[in-house]
């Protein structure tokens, strides 16, 4: 019986092929063949395991597969036991064997449970989006956002009346006295639209995906946009391309016929980062902005930065930073190499640690809350040098993440990741997107639109929009931008 069991649990169905042939075959097909046909079709696709991971299909599908395989070994377990007579006590080894098999059983029926509850907390992250963020072909909404076009205002006016009006003047005296004039007065014309002046020919195999970091830790009020940039990817070469756009841009320009464009048509009166909260905490403006199941602030900043910069934004990724402490902590940490010593913000309320005032030069092991700190920081430099902070350290994450540390600490990766993201990506398009970003040689262009560059109080954003149609173009051609 302790060579049923074991085979039992290895084999299901084999020790039985000769008293109950049909049974047997089903055990073997369901708790051997399937897995092993399921485990060579993935590896025939060639995914990348990040992709895998993340893909809810998937880890369906392995729910599915782990159940049935467990099934069938719990089948084949019990056919022995009854085969035996139904023993009420077992021999000393034959206990031992059983007891294994079991406690081997509840680990595998334990780790299919956490799969399907990692598929779960994975789920919210990605989100089905029909189309493009912002067409810059087509920069008036028609669908969320959209509102009536504004046009000027204009004072109308009529010609210099001849007609009098009496006015009493002196006791008994009443005299006539010319009506005043009225005059015309016409506000100044509405912002023009910027123009990169490349063609959307040349850039048709180009993909932009708006990259977005958001804090919302505590002692904060609402989700500010403290991090943005522009990752655009050329397909046919794989050469890449990230431009920051900083969080004090002002005055950024809104779509004609766009729900903000009604409230703010000569530019948005205040930061690039408020933009998203304020469309998050007016309740009109988010059931204008409302598409699909992407945020209505995420459609209202691609709206932003598409028409200001007059590029298209097929897709985003948003990245919860606070979350992001967390996402850090359970894969372990992450290395970064720093060139100079960087002062430490004050740490945020209930952080899990403590970090010094000042970190580097050198190699620095950082966890969750060192990381966020890290990329806060701006004491003794400012928010351009921040954002570029931001880049090294997600580039740094994406180069040191490994299967086995999203293998040992699975469902508490998969609990960050769906508090943390929020992406129009699939999961294999994110992950080539992280391993481009990691990469040492695909990202060929990396601009800030920042001073001396670009003035962000007064900006030009017909200046701005050359720049990025520049560097988009240089991915297509090979030749460098200049910038």
């Amino acid at each position: 019986m302790t060579t049923d069991i074991v085979l039992a649990g290895l084999l299901p169905g084999w020790s039985m092929r000769g008293r109950r042939r049909p049974l047997a075959l089903a055990l073997l097909a369901v708790g051997v063949a399937l897995p092993v046909v399921f485990v060579l079709s993935i590896i025939a696709t060639g995914r990348n395991w990040v992709a895998l991971t993340l893909d809810t299909t998937f880890l369906g599908w392995i729910v599915a597969v782990g159940l049935l395989a467990w099934s069938a070994r719990l089948v084949a377990v019990v056919e022995c036991w009854w085969d035996a007579g139904r023993p009420r006590r077992l021999a000393p080894f034959e206990a031992i064997t059983a007891g294994l098999v079991a406690v081997a059983l509840g680990l595998g029926l334990f780790g299919v449970v956490e799969v399907g509850r990692a598929r779960a907390a994975i789920a919210p992250a990605f989100v089905v989006s029909d189309g493009v963020l912002f067409d810059a072909d087509e920069p008036t909404p028609t669908g969320a956002g959209a509102v009536t076009p504004t046009t000027p205002p204009t004072i109308s006016s009529s010609p210099a009346s001849t007609t009098t009006i009496p006015v009493l003047g002196a006791p008994g005296v009443v005299r006539d006295v010319p009506a005043l004039a009225t005059t015309t007065t016409t506000l100044p014309p509405l912002p023009t639209r910027p123009d990169s002046g490349v063609s959307a020919e040349a850039l048709a195999d180009v993909t932009n995906v708006l990259l977005i970091g958001a804090d919302s830790g505590p002692g904060r009020s609402g989700l500010r946009t403290d991090a943005m940039m522009l990752f655009s990817l050329h397909a046919p070469s794989g050469r890449a391309s990230l431009i920051s756009i900083p969080r004090n841009l002002e005055r950024m320009l809104l779509p004609p016929g766009s729900a903000l464009e009604a409230r703010y048509p000569y530019g948005y009166r205040g930061m690039a980062n408020a933009i998203y909260i304020e469309v998050t905490s007016r309740r009109t403006l988010r059931d204008q902005y409302r598409v699909d199941g992407v945020r209505p602030g995420v459609v209202a900043l691609a709206q932003a930065v598409g028409y200001s910069l007059d590029v298209t934004i097929h897709d985003y990724v948003l990245v919860d930073m606070q979350g992001f402490l967390e996402l850090i902590d359970a894969l372990g940490g992450v290395t970064v190499r720093l060139t100079r010593s960087v002062p430490m913000p004050g740490n945020v309320p209930g952080a899990p640690t403590q970090y010094p005032d000042r970190i580097g030069p050198g190699v620095v092991e950082m966890d969750g809350t060192t990381a966020l700190g890290y990329v806060r920081s701006r004491k003794d430099d400012n928010d351009y040098r921040r954002a570029g902070r931001q880049r090294d350290l997600l580039a740094a994450l994406a180069t040191q993440v490994s299967w086995s540390d999203v293998a040992t600490s699975f469902g508490d990766v998969a609990a960050a990741v769906g508090g943390t993201l929020s992406t129009s990506l699939t999961p294999d398009e994110l992950a080539d997107t992280l391993s481009v970003i990691g990469g040492e040689t695909a990202i060929v262009e990396s601009v800030g639109l920042v001073p001396p560059l670009v003035r962000v109080t007064r900006p030009d954003f017909q200046e701005m929009a050359e720049i990025v149609g520049a560097v988009r173009l240089a991915l297509v051609t090979g030749q460098p931008s200049g910038y």
